[in-house]
């Protein structure tokens, strides 16, 4: 009976560290959103008019936060999802005031935000 218990607490404290390496990886992402604000209401034609949004995650796992090269290779990551995303989300009907342009700087720098925190969080753990 004793050697079950044993067995199962090492079971459950090997799933417990698993978990804890899954959930840290999990962690290691900037999001990028992408958002085409409309207003909502009616078009011209009476079709209604919805707010779209596309949300990417931008792993930074596999770079080193703390270095110069490691940050520039995430921001050019963030630039990348944030072009690709505003591209996806560009429709047809002509919204006043949106541009995929704007849509791309708006998401790149929310998104900035994160990567400088990212950053500043790998540099403090590594004191």
């Amino acid at each position: 009976m004793k050697l079950n218990k044993f067995a199962l607490l090492a079971v459950a404290a090997g799933c417990t560290l698993a978990s804890q390496g899954v959930y840290a990886q999990a962690m290691e992402v900037v999001t990028v959103e992408a958002v085409r604000e409309i207003v909502v209401g009616k078009s011209l034609i009476g079709a209604p008019i919805k707010e779209l949004t596309i949300r990417s995650r931008v792993s930074y796992a596999d770079l080193d936060l703390t270095t110069a090269a490691g940050v520039a290779t995430l921001e050019n990551r963030v630039k990348e999802a944030a072009a690709s995303s505003c591209k996806e989300i560009r429709v047809d009907v002509p919204v006043e005031g949106w541009t995929v342009d704007r849509c791309i700087r708006q998401a790149t720098d929310d998104a900035m935000l994160q990567v400088n925190k990212a950053a500043a969080d790998a540099k403090a753990a590594k004191k």
